[in-house]
């Protein structure tokens, strides 16, 4: 859960400036967000790696 609040966070953060009326975040973004909050590294960790798509 808190991976998840930190993506979240990122796309927040990095969306700030560029609010206005009907928004809405872009894929890459929401890319950039999961595999930055953590999640991924954390995973890799703990030897329970994911497989790629």
């Amino acid at each position: 859960m808190e991976s998840f609040a930190r993506a979240v966070e990122i796309v927040l953060k990095e969306s700030e400036i560029k609010d206005a009326p009907g928004y809405c975040p872009e894929a890459i973004l929401w890319t950039h967000a999961v595999n930055h909050c953590g999640y991924i590294q954390s995973r890799h960790a703990i030897g329970r790696v994911l497989a790629t798509a």
